[in-house]
């Protein structure tokens, strides 16, 4: 199974819109407000941070968010770029990263006027879904700069599309292709995955270091599938084996909440405090997600669980190896020698 809207973003953030409706409302609200005037008009949107560098290159980063994913993927960068780096993040952003001294920072109302005649050569994104991201593009397209998405995070039917005309910087060919989705304009770059390059390169835990209770990463939040499912397989497992359960860092919404009381009421042991993915030591169990490989590599037992799962999440499991409780465990996808955020980088500089 594509894509389902391999072309179009606005048809994908409708489709986005009547899968969490409370969070459409709410976005559709705040743009009603700027449109009309009645937010703060002194007030900057977004944050134009600036490194000086000893090349000619100017490569331009557009960082939506904090997310450990972005600064895998997008910050990783910033030790290999010989260049001048401009970051565009949202006002809000705190990235202590961009933080030292040879840092320079500019509040920035207008992106598109900010980035004029900077001499900007190449911008990479995790994509235009947000609002930095669309921003960057946009001016890019318009400017005629080259563009390029990194891949972040694992890639479903249900992923954002890909801006025109740019390129994707994919963890692997299946991935590359299946982003792609037939698109000839996009054009497709095998780098790797920073964040298994770097679990890989971490070591992995030994035997004698892990423990013996499995831990299932919760995903209610997750737009690809209904709650029933994501809430029914963690609630199945966890009843059956003993396993904590750990909700997602995005799992703050209002109905997420209520369904993890009732799964406490229900007798499912909360991980308190969570622990971050590189600090784990338990066999690891999800429906979908990153998580899994990232403990395959570093030598955790992994699985995934989900009972009547749709064809497509099979079809995805296969995509990345992962196997299902009762099996095998997930074998350690392969990891390349060189590091993706060096090919990243030799690449935005035009050097490969």
């Amino acid at each position: 199974m594509p894509l389902i809207h391999p072309h179009s973003l606005e048809r994908w953030e409708e489709w986005r819109a009547t899968r969490r409706r409370p969070a459409a409302l709410r976005g559709a609200a705040a743009r009603v407000l700027r449109r009309s005037g009645s937010a703060e008009a002194s007030t900057p949107t977004f944050t134009l941070h600036t490194r000086d560098g000893e090349d000619r290159s100017r490569v331009l980063l557009g960082v939506d968010s904090a997310s450990s994913a972005s600064q895998d993927s997008l910050l990783s960068v910033l030790t290999y770029l010989h260049g001048t780096v401009d970051v565009l993040t949202p006002a809000d952003v705190d990235l202590p990263v961009l933080s030292g001294p040879e840092w320079a920072h500019r509040p920035v109302f207008e992106p598109r006027a900010a980035l004029a005649g900077r001499g900007i050569t190449a911008v990479l994104t995790t994509g235009w879904e947000r609002r930095v991201g669309r921003e960057v593009h946009a001016w890019a397209q318009y400017a005629d700069v080259p563009n390029a998405v990194v891949q972040h995070e694992t890639v479903t039917p249900f992923s954002a599309p890909l801006p025109p005309r740019t390129t994707l910087l994919a963890w692997n060919e299946l991935d590359g292709e299946f982003r792609r989705s037939g698109r000839r304009e996009i054009e497709v770059r095998t780098v790797g995955s920073q964040r298994l390059w770097q679990a890989a390169h971490d070591g992995s835990v030994a035997e004698s270091e892990q423990d013996e209770q499995p831990l299932f990463l919760g995903q209610l939040s997750a737009i690809e599938l209904p709650r029933r499912l994501t809430a029914g397989a963690a609630q199945s497992f966890c009843r059956s084996t003993g396993a904590l359960y750990q909700p997602s860092p995005e799992d703050t919404d209002s109905l997420s909440r209520a369904t993890q009381a009732l799964m406490r009421r229900r007798g499912v042991t909360f991980q308190d405090p969570p622990i971050a993915p590189r600090e784990l030591r338990s066999p690891v169990v999800s429906v979908m997600s990153a998580d899994i490989l990232e403990a395959a590599v570093r030598g955790l037992p992994a699985w995934v669980h989900c009972p009547r799962a749709p064809d497509w999440l099979h079809e995805y499991w296969e995509r990345y190896g992962m196997r299902q409780v009762g099996g095998p465990a997930t074998s350690a996808p392969p990891v390349a020698a060189d590091e993706p955020a060096r090919l990243v980088a030799q690449i935005l500089e035009g050097d490969v």
